[in-house]
């Protein structure tokens, strides 16, 4: 009897314990206290869900509408990367947030650099996902003609090569692969000009090709300056607009008005 009594005690104690307060704060802002130490706010404020779309033009079309009363804000753009944009409210100083609003995301294809893929397989990427200019097609030539047979070798020196591409009709020469190339693939918003790039092109003895980048990223770089640029541009009429770049030197940030 006496331990079911002092279950019943503890039981009683454990209710007590958990019949926590609401807590009101001298902002008028209501707390629930969950555990004594986390203070959990009963109506916190609710922000609207992010806006996400694919390309600059329809960030551009949106900031420059009238919707959600956009025009009347003061936003900050932030390139965050060559296939990211975000934009942000202005800080919620009283919730401690910055609210964002729209998130864009480049959609490019996934080329497979540093892997070797066969003659069709390597033509159809050069075709389908690099710009067409003077290195892509001097590229896309020498593979379209390579022709390594059973024994044949390829001469490599580390930095060029020598293999065998049909000359014509039936006549067979050698040639040299072209090293390094410059080459502008698809790795960007389509608004902005596609940044080119050095690759070095290699050939293996199963006559597969591949490209390895060899710019160090600095193509990155030039993306992002292109897309703050871009936007520059675009939303330069508007005085309520901070565009802010990742990665670009200090002195070129691009700042419409600083709030």
């Amino acid at each position: 009897m006496t331990e079911n009594i002092k279950d019943a005690l503890s039981y009683a104690v454990e209710l007590a314990g958990k019949e926590k307060k609401i807590i009101r704060s001298e902002t008028g802002k209501e707390y629930f206290d969950s555990n004594e130490y986390d203070l959990q706010e009963l109506n916190p404020r609710k922000y609207a869900p992010i806006l996400e779309l694919q390309t600059l033009k329809s960030l551009v079309d949106y900031l420059k509408s009238d919707n959600d009363f956009i025009s009347d804000r003061k936003l900050v753009v932030v390139v965050d990367s060559f296939q990211k944009v975000s934009v942000y409210d202005q800080v919620d100083f009283e919730n401690g947030k910055r609210p964002q609003l729209v998130s864009v995301k480049a959609t490019v294809p996934v080329i497979p650099f540093s892997n070797w893929r066969d003659q069709e397989e390597f033509n159809i990427m050069l075709q389908s996902m690099f710009i067409n200019d003077a290195d892509r097609n001097l590229v896309l030539d020498f593979a379209s003609h390579l022709k390594i047979e059973k024994g044949a070798e390829v001469q490599d020196n580390g930095v060029s090569q020598m293999a065998t591409v049909r000359d014509g009709v039936a006549s067979l020469a050698q040639a040299k692969t072209p090293n390094p190339v410059t080459l502008r693939p698809y790795r960007t918003f389509n608004e902005v000009e596609q940044p080119a790039s050095q690759f070095v092109f290699r050939v293996n003895k199963s006559a597969n090709l591949a490209l390895f980048e060899a710019d160090g990223g600095k193509w990155k770089l030039d993306a992002v300056k292109s897309i703050s640029d871009y936007l520059k541009t675009e939303l330069a009429n508007n005085d309520k607009i901070t565009i802010l770049a990742k990665g670009e030197k200090q002195h070129d940030t691009t700042t419409i008005q600083q709030l």
